[in-house]
């Protein structure tokens, strides 16, 4: 599926970090950018996301 292309496109689920709290940050950080880049996309195409 397409999520997974971009989120191997951004490192996959590697994550150089200590600490489970850290790693947890860090994905929710990665799918942050996710979203923000579809909503992007949405914007500037002309398709109403909400």
């Amino acid at each position: 599926e397409h999520i997974f292309g971009s989120f191997s496109q951004m490192g996959e689920k590697f994550i150089r970090t200590i600490g489970q709290l850290r790693a947890n940050f860090a994905m929710t950080l990665k799918a942050t950018c996710y979203d923000l880049h579809r909503l992007v996309y949405f914007k500037k195409s002309g398709i109403h996301a909400f």
